[in-house]
């Protein structure tokens, strides 16, 4: 498990302890079932927040955002006040009223995803929020969304599938929370602030590190839970420019980028040895950007 430190800036920060999952459970046909559920969690989230922001850039109104003194998930702030927030190991979707979870969650079990549709239109009616501009499309496709009224989410199905699931995408916060750090020397960053994203398009954590304010390119350093090329979790660098557009975002990873968890367990890779990995990609793939 992932335990917690704060910083002097007030923000909470996962601390250097991460016990990591059985490497095992990542080969299996039911941690593969829980990523989908909870894949279809986050789909919902971002259909409540494209339903009432709006559309940004590579579609960055729909990334959550980590939530220090929840320990949670949650969109971009709309109408003001509100936010959905997800908690992954529970497969639990929810409004957040100026910062504070409310009761009333949404649980993926024995539930189709037509009752998660009319969660929605009963929690904004309770708020007097406008429920016909809700709407179950997103600006992205994907052949894993879950629709209808004929199949059930099983959350409690995958208990300890999305314990590891969870455990990872801490693991992987931990990691890139100390990213901004650690390539603060390379002087052609431009810096940005700490911010890490959880994109439910593609299900990947990512910390955006922007080197050229003229060309708009960048580098994306971040984790992913396993995609259609890739099923098994991996670590990442991609670098991203101006001219930049993939037929798919999930697809874009050039082999030598990409560091497999199953791996990095197996060998006993330390977390100090990944970042100091992680951080050299980072600068190689700068000075190839420049054609230094």
């Amino acid at each position: 498990m992932v335990k917690l430190t704060r910083n002097t800036g007030n923000e909470t920060f996962l601390s250097q302890s991460t016990v990591q999952p059985d490497p095992k459970i990542f080969a299996t046909k039911q941690f593969r079932d829980a990523c989908v559920e909870a894949h279809n969690a986050l789909f919902w989230t971002a259909r409540g927040a494209n339903s009432f922001l709006g559309a940004l850039p590579q579609n960055q109104h729909l990334s959550l955002l980590w939530n220090g003194n929840s320990q949670d998930f949650r969109t971009r702030y709309f109408e003001n006040q509100f936010q959905i927030g997800v908690n992954i190991r529970e497969l639990e979707i929810y409004f957040c009223e100026n910062g504070v979870k409310v009761p009333h969650s949404f649980y993926f079990d024995d539930r189709t995803p037509a009752f998660a549709e009319a969660w929605y239109l009963v929690e904004l009616l309770h708020r007097d929020l406008d429920q016909s501009k809700f709407s179950t499309s997103l600006p992205f496709h994907s052949p894993l969304m879950l629709m209808g009224d004929t199949q059930d989410h099983n959350a409690s199905f995958y208990e300890l599938e999305l314990a590891a699931l969870n455990d990872c995408l801490m693991g992987g916060m931990k990691l890139l929370q100390q990213m901004p750090t650690l390539l603060a020397p390379i002087a052609s960053i431009v810096h940005q602030p700490v911010k890490i994203v959880l994109e439910p398009e593609t299900f990947t954590l990512e910390y955006t590190v922007f080197f050229s304010e003229k060309t708009g390119q960048r580098i994306i350093v971040g984790f992913s839970i396993g995609d259609l090329l890739r099923p098994e979790p991996f670590y990442f660098i991609k670098d991203i420019n101006q001219n930049f557009k993939p037929k798919s975002r999930g697809l874009d990873y050039r082999p030598d980028s990409i560091r497999p968890l199953i791996k990095l367990i197996e060998n006993n890779t330390s977390d100090r040895d990944l970042l100091d990995d992680l951080c050299k990609l980072t600068f190689a793939s700068v000075k190839t950007a420049q054609g230094q």
